[in-house]
């Protein structure tokens, strides 16, 4: 663990400081026993070394790790973990994921990794989803990291929130996004239909790390920077919630309205979700309350 951690350390030193800075100072030997013993099993021992280096990352504000997940500190491991055995016991481990996950980071949606006790590999956990094994131990997994960084098939923006990000296959440095006018995009973005089908205009939003661009059918309007957004409310449209995204007084756009009912919206919550100190629990609550409460103001 001490060798690849070395290895790794150096590339993200020179290339993504801000993560570095964002670590917190190794766990001692008696906040991990006491994790043990709540969780009633032995850590895998290579994900136990890392944690000793660093007890994930600080929690007031941070760039992320990788691919929009952040570390989490021993105290939020344990209080994730007693949220999963709660779900479980709801709702079972089909809808949910194995006894036997640790989850060790999280992008603020739901979703989480996880280290599997047993055999030591690391897992996806997808709310809403199907779960995903990602790589054999929790040291491959960073040697995967390392690879992806040291060959320089990433993009990393420490003020995104959203960690070291892989490349798609259609992301290349001498890509303009002006010229073909979204056409082409990042793996990870996402382009929604906001119209009804009845209507002549359909409403587009293709969602980046770094912003949210506005088409009218394939014609690009504008873009908001998610740092732009001075609020997030909450409200009823046709029965379905409706996402209202304020901007500084002034901007193109002042306001923004996005149904919760377009195509992979949990996508879209991910990107709210790193807003930095996005309550997800109160969004929940705000979306399964909206006819009640009519319009609530969720953040900002």
């Amino acid at each position: 663990m001490k060798k690849i951690w070395s290895r790794l350390e150096g590339e993200l030193t020179l290339k993504a400081s801000a993560i570095l800075e964002s670590l917190n100072p190794g766990a001692d030997e008696l906040e991990v026993e006491a994790l043990e013993e709540f969780i009633g099993q032995e850590l895998p021992t290579d994900y136990r070394d890392f944690v000793v280096i660093h007890n994930g990352q600080s929690q007031e504000s941070n760039p992320g790790f990788f691919e929009m997940f952040s570390l989490m500190p021993l105290d939020l491991v344990q209080e994730s973990w007693s949220e999963l055995e709660g779900l479980r016991d709801d709702a079972g481990e089909d809808e949910t994921c194995p006894g036997d996950w640790l989850p060790f980071a999280e992008d603020g949606s739901g979703d989480m990794l996880c280290v599997e006790l047993e055999s030591g590999s690391i897992s996806k956990y997808v709310s809403n989803d199907e779960n995903e094994e990602i790589a054999d131990s929790f040291e491959s997994w960073l040697v995967d990291i390392h690879a992806t960084i040291k060959n320089g098939e990433y993009n990393f923006d420490p003020a995104s929130g959203f960690g070291i990000e892989p490349k798609g296959p259609d992301d290349h440095d001498d890509h303009d996004e002006e010229d073909d006018h979204g056409a082409e995009e990042e793996e990870e973005n996402v382009v929604m239909d906001g119209g009804d089908d009845g209507d002549e205009t359909a409403m587009t939003y293709n969602f980046t790390a770094k912003m949210i661009e506005l088409y009218e059918d394939e014609e690009k309007i504008g873009s908001v920077p998610w740092g732009d957004i001075v609020r997030v409310r909450v409200s009823s449209y046709a029965g379905d919630p409706l996402i209202s995204i304020n901007l500084p007084d002034g901007s193109d756009h002042e306001e923004i309205e996005i149904p919760t009912s377009i195509a992979n919206s949990n996508k879209f919550f991910k990107y709210l979700g790193k807003l930095k100190g996005w309550d997800k629990d109160a969004f929940k609550e705000a979306l399964a309350n909206t006819e009640k409460e009519g319009e609530i103001v969720v953040w900002g």
